[in-house]
């Protein structure tokens, strides 16, 4: 090894920190050559990613740790190709060229202790994955300044934000998630369902020609693999379709099945999928694509896979031509051409738990990137909380029943009779002036409420310091006001309303359990029932932390992935002929580099055009705060708003504002107080300026509110009812049109 006065050779080369580092080391003691080999042993790529999964410390955390830990001031270094430095400091160039090595900087010691930097490889940079992280954002977060990175390949810290990630949750998760067999699933689901098999005889033409293996002297031609594969599964395809019944409700289903050549798609298979769409169109039934499978099958190259456009083009015009569902339910391996044909184009993905879902597996990214998958990355468990799948359920019973509930809801527009129905019962029990809070074990939940398990129930208050009646000046109450909608776990939610405004419900989302965490995607959605009418219903949701009978409030902040889940389940709702009733309570949108680079702007937009567009009643709900963008993009005004008279609409949320105001980032609660109180974001001011139509009363008992509320809705949805779909948005362009325009008043 050189010396280390000759690492350095071109100042022009380097950055200063690596030159500081470079004088730095040359009258370091060199730790580097009395290291004790033995300890230096390479431990595996999979027993080290299985370690970080359950967050253990991992042998190579401990080797980088035993060589830098006498350097200081050590810059991190990140570059695709390692230099003489980075080769030095670790000893071991980088296992790939691919492959970014990232040594991280310490801070300067406090109280005494100096902790050592650790090498970790790129991808595991984030606060959520490293051995020892909270998953909270760690006070360490911003040891990736970019005066520390080196190389025309350096990796700051908002471009790590890109990488993939698995949360250490996450992991836990994938450890003990329930195995399950997709043959024995899909097995039971043919039994449950009695799946009258239609053109059960259509297999492979003799003279097709596929791959050909060469097995020692002989050659092993496709129609063997058929024949043999018919052989072991008894069936002569992988696919099947017919018709299937979900308590008493009928429907097409096409299923897949992992026994017949690992569920590969083929041209029958792709064929019977188109005929099953066509056979639900002709008979108006739902359609449900369900299975296992690991893409499209080599031996048939090209023609096997024009199949995933044959089955994405038959899935769109059967959602072209008939108002009923088109559900993908995933179970077991899903790979490949499926992944990416018939099953993503649905109105709704539903995934078993304990399936794995992805385009390309992990053996074709590991061989591309250079490196393992780490464990957990492509489950349904991770793909749900991406947006990727929308339910997850945890058998095949539950998913029956589901299908069932969504398949009976009744599709007709009809007008709702004030007195019909009370609303579900109770869910419950509840002191007065507060809500209950309850929580199960960890993991996921059942997407049924009556199958979900409650292991906690706390009892939450609803007292509300600016109630009318108390003596409170106006900017102190809309303080109070404030402070309660972003904080307050007293305060109702979408999955409240949701349960007690409506007489049946059937959620589209579940929420997960983390320790002492109940987390909620930030926007959910489900099927209401008031009287005969189902709408489609869609709302901010926010999360809680439950610990010692204390239950604390995350509010809700959506991402791309949220927006554009809200916008499919308009379009669904488009598509089954249903209004729609929204609930808005977010500050705003997520306000991160990460959502920015995604998409939030076009995101938030494509939301806002959807939902003012709806070709059906919509009735807009402000249960909490209408902030800024994100807001906006579930509440469409000019149809009918209500707005409870707790809840406040902002353009931005008011701490900002005064930021932007008084050009300060820290503003004085004085100047928070003012700017609240002359922005005019109250029920009354709001409908004073004709964009709310209704106000309701937020009762200290909770029920109260859902009454008022649902009257309230039943109202909004009667006037818009039978009104052609040109009607509806010329009636709301000429409320939103200014009346002031061009006389404004002007003072002399």
């Amino acid at each position: 090894m050189p010396p280390m006065s000759e690492w350095v050779t071109d100042r022009r080369s380097t950055s200063r920190a690596t030159r500081r580092y470079a004088a730095a080391v040359t009258t370091a003691p060199a730790t580097v050559a009395t290291r004790n080999p033995e300890k230096m042993t390479p431990t595996s790529a999979s027993a080290t990613t299985r370690k970080r999964s359950a967050g253990e410390p991992t042998q190579k955390v401990r080797r980088a740790s035993t060589c830098c830990s006498e350097r200081p001031n050590m810059p991190v270094c990140a570059r695709n190709q390692p230099t003489a430095i980075t080769a030095a400091i670790s000893q071991k160039p980088c296992r790939t060229a691919t492959t970014t090595c990232i040594i991280r900087a310490t801070r300067a010691p406090r109280d005494g202790w100096a902790p050592s930097p650790t090498r970790y490889p790129a991808a595991m940079t984030d606060s959520r994955t490293r051995p020892g992280s909270s998953g909270a954002g760690d006070e360490d977060d911003g040891y990736l300044e970019a005066e520390y990175v080196t190389g025309d390949g350096g990796v700051t810290r908002d471009l790590l934000d890109r990488r993939p990630v698995v949360p250490r949750t996450v992991a836990a998760l994938y450890e003990t998630r329930p195995k399950l067999n997709p043959n024995t699933a899909i097995a039971q689901f043919l039994q449950r369902v009695r799946l009258q098999e239609r053109h059960g005889h259509l297999r492979v033409v003799d003279d097709l020609i596929g791959l050909q293996r060469r097995v020692g002297d002989t050659i092993e031609h496709y129609k063997d693999k058929l024949l043999n594969a018919e052989a072991k599964s008894g069936a002569t395809e992988s696919a099947k379709f017919g018709i299937g019944h979900f308590n008493g409700e009928r429907a097409v289903v096409y299923v897949v099945d992992w026994a017949f050549f690992a569920g590969s798609l083929g041209e029958v298979a792709g064929e019977k999928f188109v005929q099953a769409a066509e056979l639900a169109a002709r008979e108006k039934l739902p359609l449900v694509s369900m299975g296992a499978s690991s893409g499209v099958r080599q031996h048939e190259n090209v023609l096997g896979l024009v199949q995933m456009q044959r089955m994405a083009a038959a899935a769109n015009k059967f959602q072209h031509t008939t108002n009923r569902p088109y559900i993908s339910v995933l179970a077991g391996q899903v790979w490949g051409g499926m992944s990416a044909s018939a099953v993503p184009v649905a109105d709704l993905v539903v995934a078993l738990e304990g399936t794995d879902y992805g385009f390309a597996g992990a053996r074709v990214i590991e061989t591309f990137e250079g490196k393992q998958v780490p464990r957990g990355m492509q489950s349904a468990e991770a793909n749900y909380l991406d947006r990727n799948v929308d339910v997850l359920v945890k058998d095949v019973d539950e998913l029956i029943v589901f299908l069932g509930r969504i398949f009976a809801a009744d599709r007709s527009v009809s007008k709702i009779r004030p007195e019909k129905g009370t609303g579900v019962t109770r869910p419950h029990d509840v002191v007065e002036g507060g809500r209950a809070m309850t929580a199960g074990p960890e993991g996921f939940s059942a997407a049924l409420w009556d199958h979900q398990v409650t292991e906690q129930t706390v009892q939450v208050p609803r007292a509300r310091r600016d109630r009318p009646g108390t003596e409170m000046a106006l900017r102190d109450a809309l303080m109070a006001r404030y402070n309660e909608i972003a904080a307050s776990a007293g305060r109702l939610d979408t999955e409240f309303f949701l349960q007690t405004v409506f007489d049946s419900a059937v959620p589209f989302y579940n929420h997960v359990r983390f320790e002492d965490e109940k987390t909620y995607p930030n926007v959910i959605a489900g099927l209401g029932t008031i009287g005969e009418q189902t709408f489609m219903v869609i709302g901010d949701q926010p999360s809680y932390r439950i610990s010692g009978g204390y239950v604390g409030k995350k509010p809700a902040n959506p991402g791309p992935e949220d927006f554009e889940y809200g916008v499919r389940m308009m379009q669904a709702a488009q598509r089954w002929e249903l209004p729609i009733v929204f609930f808005t309570d977010t500050l705003g949108a997520l306000p991160t580099m990460a959502a920015e680079r995604r998409g939030q702007s076009r995101a938030i937009a494509q939301s806002i055009k959807t939902s003012a567009s709806h070709p059906l009643p919509t009735v807009s709900v402000i249960s909490g705060a209408m902030g800024s963008g994100g807001g906006l993009a579930t509440t469409p005004f000019g149809r009918h708003t209500i707005m409870l008279d707790s809840a406040l609409g902002f353009v931005s949320e008011p701490r900002s504002t005064a930021t932007i105001l008084y050009a300060e980032a820290n503003p004085s609660v004085e100047q928070v107080g003012m700017t609240l109180e002359t922005m005019r974001a109250s029920a009354d001011d709001l409908r004073a300026q004709g964009l709310v139509d209704t106000i309701v009363h937020d009762a200290e008992d909770p029920y109260a509110t859902s009454r008022a509320l649902r009257a309230a809705i039943v109202e909004g949805y009667n006037r818009q009812y039978g009104l052609t779909p040109r009607r509806l948005r010329r009636q709301a362009d000429e409320r939103l049109r200014p009346k002031t325009l061009g006389k404004l008043a002007t003072e002399d």
